[in-house]
């Protein structure tokens, strides 16, 4: 009966690899994008499949965890990986579910279920991780950071964090996990499971600002004795070195600490940063701006050192990386220039406050705000944003399904915003003040970044997501 089983078990993963792949191809022609659908359906019908394809790879799987920074950290391994002639299977949609996973592994499939890349690097979300890693059967993991973030989708932090703490605790024995020193929460997840290779990265750079209105602190109490973490330094919320008062948790020692950081073009974005790596110090300059992407940064450099990647050759790669879809986006519509940068989070949004709104310069604002299922509907993290430290505004535009919510914000901040729900009539009302030649910044959180795009489409040449 054996020999009849397997034949049924590589039927059925053939089946599931060739319809999936065709629903694929069929959503691409129809709407533009794979999605998660094609990985649905192939799931359906062999659970087993993801585990079977990427059991072929030989270098194995790389996934990338956390609140912020998935996609960038994401994007970043992968260029470095690249760049040293792998060839690397991705979600490059950002379709982070199982089944997004799954779908972009059907995308790089042959029909028959063969898999030709060397290694794999997937960003996963974090409610996602235990189902997806007991698929995947990861050798590295990165946790970049924990923010509160959809509240009613995953619960509170320290929910979020034990889902996480699973899926570490269930990998194998020689996988190794990065985290963020930084982060206590992050850091508490060290305990799960007997993990001895555990690698460090963290932020030790003197005179960092904050804002002055980053009240955004989710996570700055002890994970063991709830009391409050005493801090030496503070980055932003609650990132920073800290150490309980009575002595239970205190930030680990980094083994790759960024020493200095430097805003070098905040307008095209590049920042300077310098690594210490074990007393030897890398000097990079990365295209891309804030705070927030240096420590994306550090944790593809973490991830790559713990597979064997000479540093040296990780950060040239990373001095040509550029920022994904939605991420500091630029676009040229009618002659004026827009910015469209992804906000999602109180965390999230402050550091691009703190990289791009932070100065006086007239700056033309439009903000796009919906509360779509992939959003939250809990839109009361507004009012934990320091739009405060806003500099003054030549205008500042409100957009969306939530747009009341946001121009009440500024309200409250003592800055007027006008109302224009119908995104259609506020893009068209952004390009109307904004003269020829001029710029202005557009942020938005996902559903309505995806709703901007769509319908900035017709007026500009966008990247697709999965480009």
């Amino acid at each position: 009966m054996a020999p009849t089983s397997d034949r049924s078990r590589g039927t059925r993963a053939v089946v599931a690899n060739g319809v999936g792949k065709a629903v694929l191809n069929l959503r691409r022609l129809t709407r533009g994008g794979g999605s998660a659908l094609p990985g649905l359906v192939a799931e359906r019908i062999d659970p087993r499949m993801v585990s079977r394809l990427v059991a072929q790879l030989p270098e194995g799987v790389i996934v990338v965890t956390g609140t912020n920074g998935k996609t960038t950290t994401t994007k970043m391994i992968v260029a470095v990986l690249e760049a040293q002639g792998k060839t690397v299977l991705t979600n490059r949609s950002g379709s982070n579910l199982s089944r997004g996973v799954a779908s972009a592994i059907l995308e790089r499939s042959a029909w028959r279920g063969r898999l030709l890349e060397d290694i794999a690097v997937f960003e996963v979300d974090e409610a996602s991780m235990p189902a997806v890693c007991e698929q995947l059967r990861p050798s590295t993991v990165v946790v970049n950071n924990l923010f509160r973030d959809q509240l009613d989708r995953y619960g509170e932090l320290d929910t979020t964090a034990a889902v996480i703490g699973r899926a570490i605790a269930g990998l194998d024995g020689s996988a190794t996990v990065c985290l963020n020193a930084d982060d206590p929460l992050v850091a508490s997840l060290a305990r799960y499971g007997d993990r001895p290779d555990i690698r460090w990265f963290g932020v030790d750079a003197e005179g960092v600002e904050r804002l002055d209105h980053d009240a955004a602190s989710d996570s700055d109490h002890c994970p063991q004795c709830g009391h409050a973490l005493d801090y030496t330094k503070a980055y932003y919320s609650h990132l920073g070195h800290y150490r309980c008062p009575d002595g239970h948790v205190e930030r680990p020692t980094p083994e790759l600490s960024l020493t200095s950081f430097e805003s070098i073009d905040v307008h095209d974005g590049a920042s300077r940063l310098t690594v210490d790596v074990e007393g030897d110090s890398i000097s990079i300059v990365l295209p891309l701006p804030g705070l927030y992407n240096a420590y994306n940064a550090l944790a593809a450099m973490c991830a790559m050192r713990s597979r064997g990647v000479a540093l040296h050759d990780a950060t040239d790669a990373l001095s040509h990386v550029t920022a994904p879809f939605g991420r500091v986006e630029h676009v040229d519509v009618h002659g004026r220039g827009l910015r469209i940068i992804l906000v999602k989070n109180p965390a999230g949004f402050n550091q691009i406050i703190q990289t791009f709104l932070g100065h006086p310069k007239g700056t033309r604002l439009m903000l796009a705000i919906n509360d779509g299922l992939a959003d939250g509907r809990d839109l009361s993290w507004l009012w934990d944003v320091a739009i405060e430290d806003i500099a003054p505004c030549e205008f500042v535009l409100c957009t969306g399904g939530r747009a009341a919510d946001m121009a009440l914000r500024f309200k409250y901040a003592g800055a007027e915003a006008d109302v224009v729900p119908d995104m259609v009539e506020g893009i068209a009302e952004l390009l109307r003040r904004t003269p020829e030649g001029e710029e202005a910044e557009v942020l938005a959180n996902y559903t309505a970044m995806l709703e901007l795009r769509a319908l900035l489409d017709s007026q500009a040449t966008l990247k697709r997501f999965w480009q």
